[in-house]
């Protein structure tokens, strides 16, 4: 808590002093004298030790707190410190008033003995608690809306990185998901066509290597999007021959958009095992990219027979759909 300094105090209760005393003084038909300036000053004078008074009175309501849960007893102690502060603050106040007073030559009226001004210390003493109080209390809300703001901070950066773990996690299936039907397929054409098992396991390690170098960036452009699905589709041909189609269709306003990484692929990847599953004649795939409503749209649509409208309802998704979606819905929610 940062309490003003003896200055600061002393400054406040001179131009406190000053301004009781001017009512006083003003008030007076017969107009400004000499008198009025040594009154004045006396005065000012009276109120000075009040700069180190108050600062005890602060540190004494921060030691007994009023608005905490035992206020009615903190309150009682500063009340039965107020007997003594008053006393003190009040023969303080006499003593510099007299000094000034006697400095000054003045013929001031009868003397009034120095207990007659504890009412008056003990309204400075409540005011500097009043004061302590208003000062501590500041203080506090100003500590709690910083620690409020550094709290925000810590749970918006918490929560990126959970997203971030999340969006890794799920990659992180997605990727063996597809290096395990890549593996799967290579090793059925072993059999069938070595050379062209010893192609596919080529190009596979090229497409791997562009796999995992993406594997630190959430988003890629469509663009980066298009060339990793060209390679992968290559990588079918080689099974699959001429009976596969597959057409890339993104126009140039949409090259740059941004897209989470690795997403086309495991959508072409499910149109080519299920869509396209048991088609005799040319298997067609089309991806096609636009902006409608201020939105990205992607659709990768197939030839294929499709799934028996009864089957659409509940139907379970995949490790690629399924993760697909929870990474939008991570990136993107809604």
């Amino acid at each position: 808590i940062e309490y003003p300094g003896a200055d600061k105090l002393l400054l406040l209760w001179i131009v406190v002093a000053v301004v009781t005393s001017l009512r006083y003084t003003l008030q007076r038909q017969d107009g400004w004298s000499s008198t009025d300036w040594i009154f004045l000053l006396a005065v000012a004078a009276s109120f000075a030790p009040w700069a180190l008074l108050t600062r005890l009175v602060f540190r004494l309501e921060r030691r007994f707190p009023l608005g905490s849960d035992r206020w009615g007893r903190h309150a009682g102690i500063l009340a039965l410190a107020s007997v003594p502060a008053s006393l003190l603050g009040s023969a303080l106040m006499m003593a510099l008033f007299g000094w000034v007073a006697s400095m000054a030559a003045w013929e001031k009226p009868a003397r009034t003995h120095w207990w007659g001004h504890v009412p008056t210390a003990q309204i400075l003493y409540w005011s500097s608690v009043a004061g302590g109080y208003f000062l501590r209390t500041r203080s506090l809300l100003r500590e709690q809306e910083r620690r409020a703001a550094r709290l925000a901070v810590e749970k918006s950066q918490l929560e990126a990185s959970l997203k971030q773990a999340q969006l890794e996690a799920i990659r992180a299936r997605l990727n063996p998901h597809f290096l395990f039907n890549s593996l799967q397929n290579i090793s059925a054409m072993t059999k069938q066509d070595p050379q062209t098992a010893s192609r596919m396991l080529a190009r596979l390690g090229d497409l791997l290597r562009t796999v995992l170098k993406q594997d630190s960036h959430p988003e890629s452009t469509l663009r980066d999007e298009a060339e990793l699905t060209r390679a992968y589709v290559e990588l079918e041909r080689m099974r699959f021959g001429e009976r596969l189609r597959v057409d890339i269709l993104i126009p140039e306003e949409t090259q740059e958009a941004l897209a989470p990484a690795f997403l086309l692929q495991p959508l072409v990847e499910n149109a080519i095992l299920h869509g396209l599953r048991g088609a005799t004649a040319e298997g067609w795939i089309r991806i096609t990219a636009g902006i409608e409503d201020g939105m990205l749209v992607l659709r990768v649509a197939d030839n294929g027979a499709g799934l028996p409208e009864e089957d659409l309802e509940g139907m379970k998704l995949g490790v690629g759909l399924g993760s697909t979606r929870e990474r939008l819905e991570a990136m993107y929610p809604g």
